[in-house]
C-alpha cells in the first residue's frame, strides 16, 4: 500500500519555515508543547533497501536559501523535474521521504511535495504535519488519497488540523502520534508499528 502525503504548493515557501510549521502543527495536531527537532538531509544513498551513504545535513544558512515550490528543471527524458531530501526526527530513528515535483514543464500543473513516511505511527504524523504546513504556507491543497485519514477528504489544511486535533493531554511524543492515527478507526491500527525500534 502506498502511503504517500501532498500538498500542492502555488507559491515557493523557504524549508526553514516549513520546519518550523511542521513543528507548530505537530503541536497542535498533538496537543503538546514540546515536538522533536526535524533535520533535512541530501544525499543519502541506499542499495538494495539498504543505507550505504548518510548524507548530509543541511544547515541553517542552507535551509534559508532552499525553497519548496520553485520551478525545477525536467529530467532530460521530458519527466517532471524533482528533488529529493530526508526528513530525520531527532531522538528516534524514523523519518520521512521528501520529493518535490515540478508537473509545470510537462502537463501545466505545479510544483507538489510528495511526503512518504516509514510505516509508523511518528513517521506517519510527522509526514501528515509537514504536508499540512506546506499547504499551508504556500497557499496550496493538502491531498490524502493514499492513506485516506478523513472520509471524504479535505483538502484545505486548516480544516483538517481544526477537525482531527487531539485535546492537550500528557503523553510521550511517540504515545501521542498512535493517538492521533488510532481515532480513524477505518485505518484498523495501522500503522501497527508507533516507532522504528
Amino acid at each position: 500500500m502506498s502511503i504517500d502525503l501532498e500538498a500542492s504548493v502555488p507559491r515557493p515557501v523557504l524549508f526553514t519555515d516549513v520546519l518550523t510549521a511542521a513543528r507548530s502543527t505537530l503541536a497542535e495536531l498533538l496537543g503538546v508543547d514540546a515536538t522533536p527537532d526535524l533535520s533535512v538531509v541530501v544525499d543519502r544513498r541506499y542499495e538494495q533497501g539498504r543505507r550505504v551513504s548518510a548524507g548530509r545535513r543541511l544547515g541553517e544558512a542552507q535551509l534559508l536559501s532552499t525553497t519548496i515550490g520553485d520551478p525545477i528543471e525536467p529530467e532530460s527524458n521530458g519527466s517532471p523535474g524533482s528533488i529529493h531530501y530526508e526528513i530525520d526526527i531527532s531522538d528516534c530513528n524514523d523519518g520521512v521521504w521528501l520529493m518535490v515535483i515540478d508537473h509545470a514543464p510537462v502537463a501545466g500543473g505545479e510544483v507538489a511535495a510528495v511526503f512518504s513516511p516509514y510505516r509508523t505511527c511518528v513517521s506517519v504524523v510527522v509526514a501528515t504535519a509537514m504536508a499540512l504546513a506546506v499547504a499551508e504556507l504556500g497557499g496550496g491543497e493538502f491531498i490524502d488519497e493514499q492513506i485516506q485519514m478523513l472520509r471524504p477528504g479535505h483538502t484545505d489544511p486548516r480544516h483538517v488540523v481544526t477537525v482531527t486535533r487531539l485535546p492537550h493531554e500528557p503523553g510521550d511524543f511517540a504515545q501521542r502520534c498512535e493517538r492521533y492515527l488510532r481515532q480513524f478507526p477505518h485505518l484498523r491500527d495501522w500503522p501497527r508499528n508507533v516507532s522504528m525500534p
